[in-house]
């Protein structure tokens, strides 16, 4: 039994000297774009569902751990509030992200990998009906986490999958997305 765990911590610690887009090495910079399901909830008002895009770019400190940074839209989504069918409503979140990225490297070309961050979030919501219209905006940040996977194809090109949550005021926002990184 104890040589199962020696075993098993062997494996893992030599999984974490692989170096590739998928577990970036010290020094290594990435750039890419997300396109993905933007889920939206807040209490008493429906939603709809949008698509969302991102921008990031990223700096590996060591094989397991980087710095990412970037820009992300959460579309143009329609609201209704149960009550109101006559006031026609929409919300738009933006915001800018940074966040630390904890990779788990499986083998040279898929690694799992965690996030946490803080967004810098603007949220613009406007509403109307047959009487006029009216609009509101909100700026304000706070923290956001994910998990996913990512599968490098060559040297310098990975796609991912992932799942984040971002809690912007009143609203929680859950982005499922799929990734092109490039490698630089």
């Amino acid at each position: 039994m104890m040589n199962k765990k020696y075993l098993l911590a062997g494996l893992f610690a030599a999984s974490l000297g692989t170096t590739s887009i998928a577990a970036a090495g010290a020094g290594d910079t990435y750039a890419g774009f997300s396109l993905g399901n933007v889920s939206q909830d807040a209490s008493g008002i429906n939603i709809d569902d949008t698509i969302g895009w991102r921008i990031f770019g990223g700096y590996a400190l060591n094989d397991v751990l980087a710095i990412e940074g970037g820009y992300i839209s959460f579309g143009d989504a329609d609201l209704t509030v149960p009550g109101f069918s006559n006031v026609s409503a929409s919300v738009e979140v933006t915001g800018f992200e940074i966040a630390t990225v904890g990779n788990l490297p499986i083998n040279s070309q898929f690694s799992l990998f965690g996030k946490v961050g803080l967004l810098f979030w603007d949220a613009e919501i406007s509403a109307s009906n047959s009487s006029g219209s009216a609009s509101a905006s909100e700026t304000d940040s706070d923290v956001f986490f994910g998990v996913g996977g990512q599968y490098e194809i060559s040297g310098n090109l990975a796609i991912r999958g992932s799942w984040e949550r971002y809690a912007t005021g009143d609203i929680d926002i859950d982005f499922l997305s799929a990734s092109a990184v490039f490698g630089f």
